[in-house]
């Protein structure tokens, strides 16, 4: 069963009260982030959509009538707890960090966070921001092992720089999460400020004019040459070229700054019974779950988590992604790579290229059900349970404890 919707129609069969009224208020439109909430609740009543247009003039069209209403995905529990893959995880080494560095860490770039939580491979942030063609090469000769029919092109760069733009800002989003959901559970103090980078290679925190100086030469630029916000990580089309060129200039010439950034400050909170006595507290409370005691060895395994986690929702979205073949934002490459049902196995060859994916012996991306992560520690294999690691924060090092004797003893 195959149904269309034009954006009014769909709001008035699906929308919520608040939806009707910002549909009626914007001239029949819906911002970006109403409209995905809105799509959540079509998917509880259709296996599909897809849609084309913009604004005010989509068209959605809904396929596969389900036989009966489902539960939201997102749906809220535990006040918020667990919506985010390895949220448990991203807490723990998060405050634990904080901890082992005695409270003291100045304020850096979500990017930088990842990097010294050890939890994204500086490959992958090299091939952000650096060139891109050397990994190209080794990507393709990987998928020409191991996907059936697939020719490589020169255009592969453009699921390249698809993959590395939703991978990156899914995990800067999610540690932006953790960081507010901390915050507003008093476990730290938050603050996200503007820096930059000075051409005397110094950094420091912009002031409030300067923020708005950049944001109006950013716009000012992005209209110049007919790009928006989101088209900025295609990094390899002229008009993107052209604009980092000229946005680098003005930004020289009249702030003397290299390039500014998001720096995210944060602090633990404390009480007069000292940092570690008051997060037992908030432990034991279990508001937020974590952990904040972890030894090389366990940070270790927690960071093998967050991955195991990460890697197979990143998996999923992108068989959702790969069943829209009609994104009008998807290049010419990208959407042969989805009709082609290429899409996903693609996807999960640059998730292990990038080392997305943990050393788990069970397989990260694939894994439906369950079962005993499997560490092989020095010929010495370990198993432990999938669900110990919110029933007890220290289960699931129990099986492993003997091994920092080994590595204490060496």
């Amino acid at each position: 069963m195959k149904k269309e919707f034009t954006l009014a129609e769909l709001v008035k069969k699906y929308g919520t009260k608040a939806q009707k009224a910002s549909l009626k208020k914007n001239k029949g439109n819906l911002t970006g982030k109403e409209f995905t909430i809105l799509l959540k609740s079509v998917d509880q009543e259709w296996e599909s959509y897809t849609v084309e247009g913009r604004g005010s003039k989509r068209i959605i069209t809904c396929r596969g009538k389900r036989s009966r209403k489902i539960e939201r995905i997102d749906k809220r529990s535990n006040n918020g707890q667990g919506q985010l893959a390895g949220e448990y995880e991203l807490n723990s080494l998060v405050v634990s960090f904080l901890v082992q560095n005695h409270n003291n860490v100045k304020p850096m770039s979500a990017t930088k966070w990842l990097t010294e939580l050890d939890i994204i491979d500086r490959k992958l942030t090299r091939a952000v921001y650096g060139a891109k063609d050397t990994h190209l090469e080794k990507l393709q000769e990987q998928f020409s092992k191991v996907i059936k029919g697939y020719n490589k092109l020169d255009s592969d760069i453009e699921m390249l720089e698809e993959f590395l733009h939703i991978s990156l800002k899914s995990m800067k989003s999610s540690l932006v999460s953790v960081f507010n959901k901390l915050d507003k559970a008093k476990i730290i103090i938050y603050q996200k400020e503007r820096w930059g980078c000075t051409t005397k290679n110094s950094y420091r925190k912009l002031t409030r004019n300067e923020v708005k100086e950049i944001a109006s030469i950013r716009q000012i630029l992005l209209n110049a040459y007919g790009l928006k916000s989101s088209d900025l990580f295609k990094t390899n089309k002229k008009e993107v070229k052209d604009f980092k060129k000229e946005f680098d200039k003005q930004l020289n010439e009249q702030l003397g700054l290299k390039f500014d950034y998001d720096a995210h400050f944060c602090v633990l909170q404390g009480s007069d019974l000292g940092i570690q006595e008051y997060l037992g507290r908030l432990q034991e409370k279990g508001e937020l779950e974590f952990a904040h005691r972890l030894d090389e060895l366990q940070t270790m395994i927690t960071i093998e988590k967050l991955k195991d986690e990460h890697s197979r929702r990143s998996l999923e979205l992108a068989k959702g992604r790969q069943q829209n073949k009609h994104n009008i934002s998807d290049s010419h490459r990208v959407k042969c790579i989805k009709i082609l049902n290429q899409y996903v196995p693609m996807w999960e060859q640059l998730l292990r290229y990038f080392g997305c994916v943990s050393n788990m012996k069970s397989n990260p991306v694939a894994r439906e059900v369950k079962e005993p992560i499997v560490f092989d520690l020095g010929g010495i294999k370990i198993e432990i349970p999938e669900e110990s690691k919110k029933t007890n924060p220290l289960a699931l090092f129990e099986g492993i404890r003997f091994m920092n004797e080994v590595y204490s003893s060496k």
